[in-house]
């Protein structure tokens, strides 16, 4: 009887962390460009040059919209620079609007190429439920998007149409 208690609780446990309208994963096409930039704060230790930067960007493509992000770049003494930040889009996925958190993480030879990873996840309204992830490629300015998303709420859910980007 022990057994059979703890043979329910576990799959009852394991039904209820399977989200149930999870949508299929969809391309993600596109690109994001910085329109501002603001400074925050400058440093350097070690030989190397620590920049704060506050940016905004316009997002087009899968992912439609502006975003704010918050960038650390390091810059090293051998000529290449990470970069790793965090940010939110206020976008609009297939129809659907409401925000989105993102963070990144990447390097290159500044200011001319630079290419990482990003993810996204915690939407709000219409994107509540979205998870996305894939690499970006471009200079610290421009950079193109790829990868894939989904959704694990009934909010965002891809149609035929999403599936190529036409630029």
């Amino acid at each position: 009887m022990r057994k059979l208690l703890v043979l329910v609780v576990a799959a009852s446990a394991a039904l209820a962390a399977v989200p149930a309208s999870a949508t299929p994963p969809s391309p993600v096409t596109g690109a994001f460009a910085v329109v501002t930039v603001t400074t925050t704060s400058t440093r350097t230790a070690g030989g190397n040059t620590f920049i704060t930067l506050t940016r905004t960007a316009v997002v087009s493509g899968t992912f439609t919209g502006t975003s704010t992000d918050e960038v650390l770049l390091v810059m090293h003494p051998n000529g290449t620079t990470s970069l790793r930040g965090e940010g939110t889009c206020v976008c609009t996925v297939e129809g659907r609007s409401g925000t989105f958190d993102y963070r990144f993480g990447g390097s290159g030879i500044f200011p001319t190429s630079a290419s990482g990873r990003y993810v996204v996840g915690h939407g709000t309204g219409g994107l509540a439920g979205i998870h996305g992830e894939g690499p970006f490629s471009g200079d610290f300015a421009v950079a193109n998007l790829g990868g894939q998303y989904h959704s694990t709420d009934a909010g965002v859910q891809p149609t035929r149409s999403s599936r190529s980007f036409a630029r």
